[in-house]
């Protein structure tokens, strides 16, 4: 099993005009400390980019998958009323199966993001980052904790 260290969990909802302007602060920035990057509140294109973000922005950090499942679960619980439409989510709107993939994944060290169309225009992500991303192996962990030795 991987060396499972913590992760971060983030949520962004907002309108969809707000996402399309944003377009161009959610790409990973050529200058990583980018204090506009950093600070934008709508969600990056890669999930390690989350790591770049303000640690403000983090809505939990987990250590363990169970906890950190247990985050997505809830967050879905409070956005499922607001689905724009479940039935062409076709598997995206089943809990269960949202939450097993999730488990699965985030036993390997890696890092789960769900995005959802809902009601008046609106989008949410939800993400759980795992620190640190094997994508981005130079990335800091934006509260400062310190990797573990393997």
């Amino acid at each position: 099993m991987p060396n499972v260290d913590h992760f971060h969990a983030y949520q962004w909802i907002g309108q969809r005009v707000t996402l399309d302007k944003m377009d161009g602060l959610r790409s990973t920035p050529l200058d990583l400390g980018n204090p506009e990057f950093r600070s934008a509140a709508c969600p990056p294109f890669r999930m390690c980019d989350y790591l770049l973000k303000a640690p403000a922005q983090i809505r939990k950090t987990a250590h363990t998958v169970d906890e950190a499942v247990t985050w997505l679960a809830e967050r879905f619980d409070e956005l499922a009323p607001a689905f724009a439409s479940k039935e062409s989510m076709g598997p995206l709107a089943d809990r269960a199966y949202l939450l097993t993939a999730a488990s699965a994944h985030l036993a390997e060290a890696d890092s789960v993001c769900w995005g959802f169309w809902l009601t008046a225009e609106r989008y949410s992500t939800i993400a759980v980052v795992h620190c640190p991303d094997f994508h981005a192996p130079g990335y800091n962990c934006p509260i400062g904790r310190k990797r573990r030795s393997s």
